[in-house]
């Protein structure tokens, strides 16, 4: 009897296609806990009746209100002053405006899944559809007939309302990811992308969330925000992904490592493993798969702007002197000095070594010819001029390039 009064003095007598001040839905919603569902179920029909909708435009210029009045907030420094500055031009949820909206949130919610089941969607499915986006709910209603009582467009206007409630939800709560993408900066992932992470991680948060248990929205959602920032460092951070339970290991191994090399001493893998209480073969193998990539464009330090791949071999080549056949250079100057005469031949072999014996001088090829050294050098260059013909150099060139 108690419970009637309470719902029959909430309820209240919407008239046809009303906008409803978020301030009136919030004076609705505000009963005692265990009275909520069935007050949220009565007001829910009471709105499909009257085609009613909530006036969230106002809302939103409440809100912008609210901080053009209020100072900026002090959010955590993550060098991306732009994204700082729009953020500063939001409001952020306290504590009551938390409850708030998570109260407005479950109703609408509510009302939705009872809206979809009647068009023949089953609960749980209805429930997932609520997570996504409204587009995904918008089409699976286009493929249900339609259900006497409940306008289509009216249903698909209020569906929209509550992804636009939802993104404001998650607006009023950005700040809190800051301090946790701060926290874990210079780790091998950009701030922003570890920004961008934890605010999505904010929209599982809401669908978790439950204000019946007294604990504020922001201490609920810095778990998810935690989490979904450690996930990108453990997959993106390093070239080669590790699984993330071997990375949670080796930074337990880190951990022991380190406090054992501050006390001077290095620690054995079955001390390790005492320590962190994994099993040693666990540790040795985790160990024995610690690899550090090196990207194949870094520059070598003191290389005068050489990478490390222009200092790795090229296995499919073969090298140079493996691939010019033995006895092709030998049997080419043979052939290409044949015209020249007997004495330039001689001088071309001994003072370059081509008959196998060291390299001689101009001296000592004159005294066994019998000539100065100066009429040595004449007949070299004579000789080396008609080695440069282009016919003779044809014959040369492939041992040249």
């Amino acid at each position: 009897m108690v419970l009637a009064k309470i719902l029959r003095r909430n309820l209240p007598k919407l008239a046809a296609h009303q906008l409803v001040r978020i301030a009136d839905l919030d004076a609705w919603l505000d009963v005692e806990t265990s009275s909520f569902e069935a007050n949220s179920r009565r007001l829910a029909r009471a709105f499909a009746k009257a085609e009613a909708t909530l006036d969230l435009q106002g809302y939103c210029q409440m809100r912008r209100e609210a901080v053009s009045v209020a100072a900026a907030p002090d959010l955590p420094d993550i060098r991306d002053s732009l994204y700082q500055a729009d953020l500063k031009r939001l409001s952020p949820m306290d504590r009551e405006e938390e409850f708030r909206m998570a109260r407005r949130h479950e109703f609408l919610r509510d009302l939705l899944s009872w809206a979809l089941v009647e068009h023949g969607i089953e609960g749980a499915r209805a429930k997932e559809l609520l997570r996504g986006p409204a587009s995904a709910v918008i089409a699976a209603l286009e493929s249900q007939p339609s259900v006497r009582g409940i306008t289509r467009s009216w249903l698909v206007t209020m569906v929209g309302q509550f992804e636009q409630l939802r993104n404001l939800y998650v607006e009023g709560a950005l700040y809190i990811v800051l301090s946790t993408a701060n926290r874990y900066r210079n780790l091998g992932v950009d701030t922003p992308d570890l920004v961008q992470e934890g605010n999505a991680s904010l929209f599982q948060a809401i669908d978790g969330f439950d204000w019946r248990r007294d604990v504020r929205f922001r201490t609920y959602a810095q778990y998810w925000v935690h989490q979904a920032v450690l996930k990108m460092l453990y997959n993106s951070s390093r070239t080669v992904r590790v699984p993330i339970w071997v990375q949670k290991i080796l930074g337990k191994i880190r951990r022991a490592q380190d406090a054992a090399r501050r006390g001077g001493r290095e620690l054995s893998p079955a001390e390790i493993a005492e320590q962190i209480r994994v099993p040693e073969s666990k540790v040795r193998w985790v160990l024995s798969t610690r690899r550090y990539a090196v990207s194949l464009d870094a520059e070598i330090a003191g290389g005068d702007g050489a990478t490390m791949v222009q200092m790795l071999a090229d296995d499919s080549l073969e090298p140079i002197p493996e691939s010019i056949p033995v006895g092709d250079l030998g049997a080419a100057l043979a052939d290409a000095m044949a015209d020249l005469p007997e004495r330039e031949q001689a001088i071309l072999q001994r003072r370059f070594g081509l008959d196998g014996r060291e390299p001689a001088t101009l001296g000592e090829i004159a005294v066994d010819l019998g000539i100065t050294a100066e009429r040595v050098r004449q007949l070299q260059n004579a000789a080396l001029g008609r080695m440069k013909r282009p016919g003779k150099l044809q014959q040369l060139r492939a041992f040249v390039d």
